[in-house]
């Protein structure tokens, strides 16, 4: 009767476990960013820690500033580079060898169905799309690589059961963006939040990384959806075996379980300050917009740039308005370049960025300035997340910014069927 993430942890602490108990699981693989190794390695240094658990389990992905736009940039990635070295990382991915570290590990096979994967980020939720288990741990992440665990609560499961299939000109990106916008909070704090349900057979694993990293938003521990034939023809077309699927058992007990009817999703925009404030785009529809990105580890995947080049073929980004563009990992935008999406960027005067976060990591690239209005895919819209604190942040999917972009106004894609039809 246990749910997949307890069956998960249970294999993982070496002993049965149910939601509410305490354990110390060893996870499979630890991962850091670029923004924290450095401070992760300066707290083991004061705890005169020399070497690291399994270090080559420890990923570490140049991903939040890839471009080192400053001195003290450049600096922080020399000093990564020291620490992947002096610890002995065994899965270091430097700036151009992997991309964003939420998604490629997912692309090389690295994460797979049934893993648990801990480490600084929140969006470790990602790895759900592939039936994986993502825990965020925060500062606690040094105690992890010192010791090799640490401390667990086991989450209760909140299940939704998808259903029905997104209308034309409806992303997965509006579904999460309802979904948690419609969600009791008190049933998503805290809880592994799994997907499963016939809706899914429609979606795939870039579909469901969006699905599962926005919920964290809403104060969910994680997400994950239940592993199928999709996810198999996945890992099956980057020559990993797959496994046998981690799935909560018939009888597994939940917290609740909910709906989410696809068929009933409209456009959706987040206003401010948080991702949940999302209406549906008919109530900002002509609002201003001066900047515009499509790109984060929500909604950068090659599924959202060719939802964004459908859009901006044989057209151009408005006058006054700065578009930007940034593929989630190097293999998304080899396969952009194939398919001719990046020529159709440049051509529409979008300014291409490199694998990564993107605008979406604090602004370092690409910012607002004070009193600015920006429409994009990434993950937050707090004040400040893109650099001006007196900016207004609106969250859409890649429909919906590519059409805003263009008409300089918050624009319904539905309004250019000849678009994306």
């Amino acid at each position: 009767m246990p749910t997949a993430a307890e069956k998960i942890l249970s294999r993982a602490a070496g002993l049965p476990v149910r939601a509410g108990d305490i354990v110390h699981p060893i996870p499979d693989l630890v991962t850091l960013h670029d923004w924290y190794v450095t401070h992760a390695a300066a707290a083991l240094d004061r705890f005169g820690v020399a070497a690291v658990h399994r270090p080559e389990r420890v990923l570490v992905s140049t991903d939040h500033e890839p471009v080192a736009t400053s001195p003290a940039a450049a600096l922080r990635q020399r000093q990564a580079r020291q620490v992947a070295t002096r610890f002995r990382f065994g899965l270091f991915h430097d700036v151009g060898r992997g991309g964003l570290g939420h998604v490629f590990p997912v692309e090389h096979g690295i994460v797979r169905p049934g893993m648990l994967i801990m480490g600084y980020d929140p969006h470790l939720s990602n790895f759900g799309a592939v039936g994986a288990l993502g825990l965020c741990v925060l500062n606690e992440v040094t105690e992890l690589l010192a010791c090799g665990t640490v401390w667990t609560e086991v989450p209760e499961t909140l299940r939704v059961r998808v259903h029905g299939r997104l209308r034309p000109g409806v992303t997965v990106r509006d579904a999460a963006q309802r979904f948690i916008a419609q969600a009791d909070p008190a049933l998503v704090d805290d809880a592994v939040v799994e997907f499963a349900g016939p809706g899914l057979a429609a979606l795939g694993v870039d579909r469901r990384m969006t699905l599962v990293n926005t919920t964290v938003e809403l104060g969910a521990r994680s997400a994950l959806v239940e592993p199928d034939g999709v996810v198999a023809e996945y890992l099956e077309g980057r020559g990993v075996a797959v496994p046998s699927f981690v799935l909560s058992d018939p009888d597994a007990v939940f917290r609740g379980e909910i709906d989410l009817d696809l068929g009933a999703v409209t456009p959706q925009v987040a206003l401010p300050p948080r991702p949940e404030c999302a209406v549906p785009v008919e109530e900002v529809v002509g609002r201003r917009v001066d900047h515009a990105y499509i790109g984060s580890c929500a909604s950068g995947f090659i599924e959202d740039l060719r939802l964004a080049a459908a859009v901006l073929r044989g057209r151009r980004v408005a006058p006054g308005v700065r578009l930007f563009v940034t593929p989630v990992t190097q293999d998304v935008q080899a396969q952009a370049a194939r398919e001719g999406l990046l020529q159709i960027f440049t051509e529409a005067g979008a300014a291409l960025t490199v694998p990564g976060c993107g605008v979406c990591a604090g602004g370092r690239i690409g910012g607002v300035a004070q009193g600015e209005v920006s429409i994009g895919t990434g993950t937050r819209n707090d004040p400040g997340r893109l650099g001006s604190a007196d900016a207004t942040l609106m969250l859409a999917s890649p429909l919906t910014v590519a059409a805003s972009a263009v008409a300089g106004v918050v624009t319904d894609p539905r309004t250019l069927p000849e678009a994306w039809s």
